[in-house]
């Protein structure tokens, strides 16, 4: 009786599923919806995160204030070539340039999270402070770029024991709605990453908040996002 019960329940909900489908949809729960061409879509709680990720060799430096490579690490010996990372100068305001392209499972007009990864060359007081800052214009398909727009972030350096530190900082956000239009799948940045040890005027009215004695080496940079699907309903459109 037990099993024969068991099996009326799932012929019930699977009749039940059918009808909803032919209807139009299926509810799953309050926060995953699967619609009636089968597409899987999420929302609230259902939602993901996931990052777009600029490597520093897809960075371009010509004509500007270009970064130095420096030897980052090698073998215990000393006799390797090691590994090099781009460094950026505690004095002069140093930059490099790239693009992004928000993909297709991104869940339009919400807020991206741009934030930097960085390590020490070398030891330095706690607390001292190293000041990154995004220059970037952004414009979905069709519409047209504007003027730039400046945001920086600054994090403490931790290193009482010696270089390497692995420190993330985060540059604050991109909200949607900030431009002339809401971003959606295939909206483009256009943009300019630096460090900000020269006291830029255009930001915090130029105040010194990188106080950090050496270079910071460049591990890369990266945008999280909200995604609501696995990709966009056709070509162009979500």
């Amino acid at each position: 009786m037990k099993h024969l019960t068991n099996f009326l329940l799932v012929i019930s909900f699977f009749a039940i599923s059918t009808a909803l489908y032919a209807a139009g949809e299926v509810k799953i729960n309050t926060d995953l919806t699967v619609e009636s061409d089968g597409t899987l879509v999420s929302s609230g709680n259902a939602t993901v995160w996931n990052d777009i990720n600029i490597y520093p060799d897809a960075f371009t430096s010509v004509g500007s204030t270009v970064p130095t490579q420096v030897r980052f690490k090698r073998d215990a010996g000393n006799s390797s070539q090691g590994v090099l990372l781009w460094s950026f100068s505690n004095s002069t305001e140093q930059e490099v340039y790239f693009q992004v392209q928000l993909p297709h499972g991104y869940k339009e007009g919400t807020t991206l999270y741009p934030h930097v990864h960085w390590t020490t060359f070398s030891t330095d007081p706690t607390g001292s402070v190293v000041e990154w800052a995004l220059e970037y214009t952004v414009m979905k398909m069709g519409g047209t770029f504007s003027t730039t727009t400046i945001i920086s972030g600054y994090t403490p350096v931790s290193v009482p024991t010696g270089a390497g530190q692995h420190t993330v900082t985060s540059l604050g956000t991109i909200a949607s709605g900030t431009t002339p239009n809401n971003l959606e799948i295939s909206t483009v940045l256009v943009c300019r990453l630096f460090r900000n040890s020269a006291n830029n005027p255009l930001i915090n009215a130029g105040v010194d908040r990188d106080t950090y004695a050496a270079g910071a080496g460049l591990l890369g940079f990266d945008i999280h996002y909200e995604s609501d699907l696995a990709g966009s309903r056709s070509i162009t459109t979500k």
